[in-house]
């Protein structure tokens, strides 16, 4: 027999990653408060820290430019916590469900539809890499609903007043 027991891992948890403090402190933090039975701790809702595009960027220097065509297992707790707590690394394994919650992000400049479709075909599983729900245009438009569910949102439209810019 040997004495080669490692850290008990708690594989019952689900892991939520955001773009940013909004999400995690705001929204997120209100649909638990609201809805305990999703079951998901508060330091399971991971901030990114940045957009889609960055997060795609990561996973090609992690795994190289082939990653989505060759269908290659991708470990995002591995590629996130090694960027920004690398000396607490963090597996997939250590996981039962991996979500994704990211802004289309339209206006960026690294916006590539081809991109989106990778991603949304290589984490489509919750249960295994994670699975990418994606905002249109951004997680803020959960702000005009009227209703839940709201049968008009899509045909809604949203006055923008614009201001005259002030030249020296």
């Amino acid at each position: 027999m040997n004495n080669y027991m490692g850290e008990a891992r708690n594989r019952s948890q689900t892991l939520l990653i955001v773009e940013g403090n909004h999400e995690k402190n705001e929204l997120f933090w209100l649909i638990f408060q609201c809805f305990p039975e999703i079951n998901i701790a508060m330091e399971n809702v991971w901030i990114y820290g940045t957009n889609i595009y960055m997060l795609y960027e990561d996973i090609v220097k992690e795994y190289g430019a082939d990653w989505a065509e060759e269908e290659m297992d991708i470990d995002l707790p591995f590629v996130i916590s090694k960027k920004q707590t690398p000396d607490n690394l963090r597996y997939k394994d250590d996981f039962t469900n991996i979500i994704l919650a990211f802004d289309y992000e339209r206006h960026d400049t690294n916006f590539s539809e081809s991109k989106i479709l990778e991603m949304q075909n290589s984490f489509s599983d919750a249960a295994d890499m994670g699975k990418l729900y994606i905002n249109y245009p951004m997680i803020e438009s959960y702000q005009h609903l009227k209703a839940v569910p709201d049968y008009e949102y899509a045909e809604r439209k949203i006055a923008v007043s614009l201001q005259l810019v002030q030249r020296s």
